[in-house]
């Protein structure tokens, strides 16, 4: 399959932060739907976490804070609502024909001091504010923009470029990237 131009993928990212949805299609599916791959135990979930009248569906969000747990200690952290939001309205930017491929999520001190230099001792993950995805047929490049013009929209968003994936999260605007590094 084709990745559709930088264009394309920018407007459709900028539309979906707006909410700019035709009336007939934003009847025909939920709000948000998301799907994950958590890679490590290939769990794959489908949730509908907002309900019609734009509230959350908690039990929703319980078994995505499962799906984000921290996989090598079997432990849950939290998960802000707001991150699946952005997750959502950046998977609504590539359509639903594919998985967002959660690599990892809510991370336990000791996991995330286990992988040394490459993760921050104040990083997201370990308050469940980040999320390191990736897209089968999205090269890392594209997702990071995608992800840069929902930003621009929201005002927030920390954005990661890595070889293989792209890590978002809940705080303040920042950019960097390690294509390359090891």
């Amino acid at each position: 399959m084709r990745n559709p131009p930088r264009r394309q993928v920018l407007v459709a990212a900028a539309a979906g932060a707006l909410g700019l949805v035709a009336p007939s299609s934003a009847r025909a599916r939920p709000m948000r739907r998301l799907i994950w791959v958590v890679n490590q135990r290939n769990e794959e979930l489908a949730a509908t976490y907002r309900r019609e009248d734009g509230g959350y569906d908690f039990n929703a969000l319980a078994r995505l804070q499962h799906l984000f747990r921290d996989v090598r200690e079997n432990l849950p952290g939290p998960l802000p609502p707001q991150l699946i939001d952005l997750l959502a309205i950046l998977q609504e930017s590539f359509g639903f024909d594919r998985p967002l491929r959660l690599l990892s999520g809510y991370r336990t001190p000791r996991t995330n001091a286990s992988i040394g230099e490459a993760a921050s001792p104040r990083s997201y993950h370990l308050e469940g504010k980040a999320a390191d995805i990736a897209m089968r047929g999205i090269a890392p490049l594209d997702l990071a923009l995608a992800a840069h013009a929902v930003s621009q929209r929201l005002g927030m968003m920390g954005i990661g470029l890595y070889g293989g994936f792209v890590h978002l999260d809940i705080g303040p605007t920042a950019r960097w990237t390690r294509i390359g590094r090891g």
